[in-house]
This record gives structure tokens, sequence and C-alpha cells, in this order.
């Protein structure tokens, strides 16, 4: 489950200390594991603005407060990506960013297929409990109605 008011704040959060590190001269490939969880929170926020972090009832409702807080968590992703390719650039070796872009992008891919399955299965969970609670209403209702019509006939 996302939770999407802390979005923004775990991106400033991880943003912040790749930046601090590429300054302080830490290797590239120490910082690539960091890189992946910056790109596995813009998967989080993706699925999010498309509302795939809730559950089928979940998704009928939608709160003004959780849209702000997807819009902010854009735009804290768009000002970490800005900042760390700066960074990257003045203070990391050549190609730092290109391999740092290249890590995200598969990174963000798994994310999103991981959770794309997770949606599917909760949905798939949902619809067959509900297929089996409406399964045993309408045999309770028969039974109800043939036990009635046997008490009356």
């Amino acid at each position: 489950m996302i939770e999407v008011l802390a979005l923004a704040g775990a991106v400033t959060k991880v943003a912040g200390a790749i930046s601090s590190s590429i300054k302080a001269g830490k290797e590239v490939s120490d910082l690539l594991p960091h890189f992946g969880n910056l790109a596995k929170l813009d998967a989080d926020i993706q699925a999010a603005d498309a509302g795939k972090h809730k559950g089928p009832l979940g998704r009928l409702t939608s709160s003004e407060e959780e849209g702000f807080a997807i819009a902010q968590a854009k735009m804290k992703y768009k000002e970490a990506q800005a900042e760390l390719k700066s960074a990257c650039q003045l203070y990391g070796p050549v190609g730092m960013w290109d391999l740092v872009v290249q890590e995200q992008a598969a990174a963000r891919k798994r994310q999103q297929a991981a959770l794309e399955e997770q949606a599917r299965k909760r949905d798939k969970l949902f619809w067959s409990i509900s297929l089996t609670v409406g399964i045993l209403v309408f045999l309770a209702g028969l039974l109800g109605m043939v036990y009635f019509a046997q008490m009356f006939a």
C-alpha cells in the first residue's frame, strides 16, 4: 500500500542523502541503490496518480488532500531530479548522470511491474470474495424461499 501523504517527504529525504553523498565524493556504485529507491518512489507517485494504490472500493472515493499530496510529490521529485542532475554533473565522474538515468529507468520499470501485480492480486481477491458472498446470499435466499414455500403450502 502506498502512503500518498508521505511520498513528498520520502523523495526529499532520499534526494538530500544522495546529493550530500555525491558532494562528499562517494563512489557511484555505492549510490546506485539509492537512485533506485528514488526511482521506486517515482513509480509509487505514478501509481498513486493513476489511482492504482487503492482497492476497488477505495477508487470510488478521492480526497482533495490526496490529490494535493500527489501533486506535491510530483513537484518534489522534479526538483530532486534537477538538483541531482546538477550535483552529478558538477561533483561526479564523467558519465555518472547517464548511468543514473539508466539505473532509474530499470528500477522504475521493476517497481511499476511489482505495483501492477500487487494491484491485480488485490483486485482478484476482492472480486473472488465478492462473488463468494454473493453466491452465499443467493443460496440463503433460495433456501429461505423454499422453506417458507413449504411452510405455507
